[in-house]
């Protein structure tokens, strides 16, 4: 599991250059869902299966 990243406020990403907020998200996105907390991975699986079986009985041929 991924370490604790900070959390910036609104006032930090203002007082941040465009490429100093763009490295800052960058290196929040989760790219390998073992780096998420279990609980929180399974709610996410479980919307996304949600999510698709929505999608798949409201597709039109």
């Amino acid at each position: 599991m991924g370490v604790a990243k900070r959390t910036f406020s609104a006032e930090d990403l203002d007082r941040m250059t465009p490429d100093e907020r763009d490295a800052a998200f960058d290196d929040r996105i989760v790219h390998d869902l073992d780096e998420l907390r279990p609980e929180f991975r399974r709610r996410i699986v479980a919307e996304a299966q949600r999510l698709g079986e929505e999608f798949r009985r409201t597709e039109r041929p």
